[in-house]
């Protein structure tokens, strides 16, 4: 289970060919539904996503992969997902990596490692589950011992396997998605959107038993304001945002609060596609975030 205050990654440089149109742009997401406002181009990227991801969870197969590239703008800063990313973002969790981030000090990267290593033994990440055992029993964000070099190395190369893809798509379902979804479900929520901002929450926040967790946020937005059913839909999102924004600026680890902050657009960005009526996520989307402007198709 992920533990629920690693911070988003913010706003890096692109890393790999993306289907965006990328410009340098101020501040603020802004979303649309034609094409972006004129700027100064930067670059035009080639996209690539799973074309596996079915229809599930209350969104269609289009809205999930929408989805799915908007998480990966936030944490990648690309429509393209990351399987091969690995770095030392000191940020106290060891290494992250991967499409959702994984970590090494929290049992989050072993886990994808051990699910791995059922359908392909002998892979290149075999040889670092017990240190990443030992790491996870003692919550440590040490990498001396991977030693990091050699995993980050290892992790980009299990990331040519198809294989080692998939079962990064199938931990993402199971750990993150299912349960945004099953949260999803109970509340009621009917809209893509709505059902979009609980799964990115999954990712960065986890949705575990943690102040900071998704549950708890669902369970102060419902102190706030009432139920989905009782507020209606709109309003108890838009409460979620701003429950969502205050942990961020506010967590219960004070160690993480400067990171989080900073990754405050990613649920502005959602917030603005709310405030275009795009709840269905229909494409193109059009969105602006920390600065960069990015279309999903």
């Amino acid at each position: 289970m992920r533990v629920p205050l690693r911070p988003a990654r913010v706003a890096r440089p692109l890393l790999v060919p993306a289907l965006v149109a990328a410009t340098v742009a101020g501040g603020l997401c802004v979303v649309g539904a034609t094409a972006p406002s004129a700027g100064p181009a930067v670059a035009q990227h080639q996209s690539f996503v799973p074309a596996a991801f079915a229809a599930g969870g209350g969104l269609t197969a289009d809205q999930r992969r929408r989805a799915d590239q908007l998480i990966s703008v936030f944490e990648n800063s690309t429509t393209t997902l990351q399987y091969g990313y690995a770095e030392n973002i000191n940020d106290g969790r060891g290494v992250t990596a991967g499409r959702a981030g994984f970590t090494t000090n929290d049992g989050d990267a072993l886990k994808v490692i051990q699910a791995y290593s059922a359908v392909s033994p002998g892979n290149v990440l075999e040889p670092f589950i017990p240190e990443l055992q030992r790491l996870a029993a003692a919550g440590s964000g040490d990498t001396a011992g991977l030693p990091e070099a050699s995993y980050i190395a290892a992790w980009k190369q299990a990331a040519a396997d198809p294989v080692f893809d998939q079962v990064q798509d199938d931990q993402v379902n199971q750990r993150y998605f299912s349960p945004a979804m099953a949260d999803a479900d109970q509340l009621g929520l009917t809209t893509a959107l709505a059902r979009a901002e609980l799964y990115d929450a999954s990712i960065q926040h986890g949705n575990g038993s943690g102040f900071d967790a998704l549950p708890a946020l669902i369970s102060r937005t419902n102190a706030a304001v009432g139920t989905p059913a009782a507020a209606g839909e709109a309003a108890w999102l838009n409460a979620f945002f701003n429950v969502r924004v205050d942990d961020l600026q506010n967590p219960a680890n004070s160690a993480t609060q400067v990171e989080w902050s900073q990754s405050v657009d990613r649920v502005e960005c959602l917030r603005r596609i709310a405030a275009t009526g795009n709840v269905n996520l229909d494409g193109p989307l059009n969105i602006t975030a920390f600065g960069v402007s990015y279309t999903i198709s």
